[in-house]
């Protein structure tokens, strides 16, 4: 069984996530995978290219802080590094969960972008969405990030509204509350995820 576990920047999807951990699932975070796919060279070319070459330091790495500030000032930026980094991140992601399912236990996809990628019931076969309050997304995202909150909004703003998210979802989980409240119905979505 693969389930993906998404929602809004800074809703709380680690939680959800650690809580499924701790009930005997693999998880694929997609920011880990995200920033293994950045470290490609093939990858770094093509957006040194398409944001700059101020977007690396002296050793050719990734600044994830001004590519992030050049590609979520416009649609157009946004767009274009997510034409960039979301095919071979998604295509590693699927290897992943390959690996994963010889396993034989259950597969949790952590990613905020899930359903953006489009078709998530292709990836995955139940799909969570956690959700909280924009002003705590805001507080966490900011706090995580070390971002203003003009820049956390901005980034919150690109993504896809959380209510379309949540129309497509199986189960939400509400985590804005306390972070035990949110772990609590965790562990009921996860009993009823394996009861299905």
């Amino acid at each position: 069984m693969i389930v993906g576990v998404t929602g809004g920047m800074g809703a709380g999807k680690s939680t959800v996530c650690d809580v499924f951990l701790q009930q005997g699932a693999r998880v694929i975070e997609a920011d880990v995978v995200g920033h293994e796919v950045v470290r490609d060279p093939v990858v770094v070319g093509q957006l040194v290219e398409a944001f700059g070459p101020d977007i690396v330091d002296e050793n050719g790495a990734l600044i994830r802080r001004e590519l992030g500030r050049r590609a979520f000032v416009s649609e157009a930026g946004r767009e274009r590094l997510n034409a960039i980094v979301w095919p071979p991140l998604i295509e590693q992601i699927k290897t992943q969960v390959e690996v994963a399912l010889k396993e034989e236990r259950p597969v949790v996809i952590d990613a905020a972008l899930l359903v953006e990628w489009g078709n998530p019931k292709g990836l995955c076969d139940v799909l969570v969405v956690v959700t909280a309050p924009l002003s705590v997304r805001r507080a966490r995202t900011m706090e995580r990030l070390g971002i203003s909150a003009e820049e956390a909004d901005a980034r919150m703003a690109s993504q896809m509204p959380v209510e379309e998210k949540v129309n497509v979802a199986d189960y939400v989980i509400e985590n804005g509350a306390s972070l035990e409240a949110g772990r609590r119905k965790a562990r009921q979505v996860w009993g009823e995820i394996l009861n299905t």
